[in-house]
């Protein structure tokens, strides 16, 4: 899913915060729809939020930690990838050792040595 149909996703979700009966679960998913924070959790969410945005030391680590996520996941699909086109050489070759051997069964059957 691309993280475009993810936000979509989410922003649906979220908006469907009045149809929701339990008091707490509702407050937050209006905070993450509307940004306003309406309850004593959402204010403390809201006030730790303020306090991230203001403090570079730690947006300059949290990018950094991001950076690290999305090479981590980078690099594990490559690995997987790789896997996978060994997977398929290995496959095609097998699959051409098959067809060798199923050939030269023919030949020794027509000539009756099988």
């Amino acid at each position: 899913m691309s993280s475009l149909a993810r936000l979509a996703e989410f922003i649906y979700i979220f908006n469907k915060y009045k149809d929701v009966a339990e008091k707490s679960i509702k407050e937050y998913l209006e905070y993450f729809a509307t940004s306003k924070a309406t309850s004593k959790g959402t204010q403390d969410v809201e006030r730790l939020r303020q306090w991230y945005l203001s403090d570079n030391e730690t947006r300059k680590r949290y990018m950094t930690w991001q950076q690290e996520l999305d090479d981590m996941v980078y690099e594990e699909r490559e690995r997987a990838n790789a896997e996978k086109r060994r997977a398929e050489k290995e496959k095609s070759r097998a699959d051409e050792a098959e067809a060798r051997a199923d050939k030269y069964e023919k030949i020794l059957k027509e000539h009756g040595l099988l």
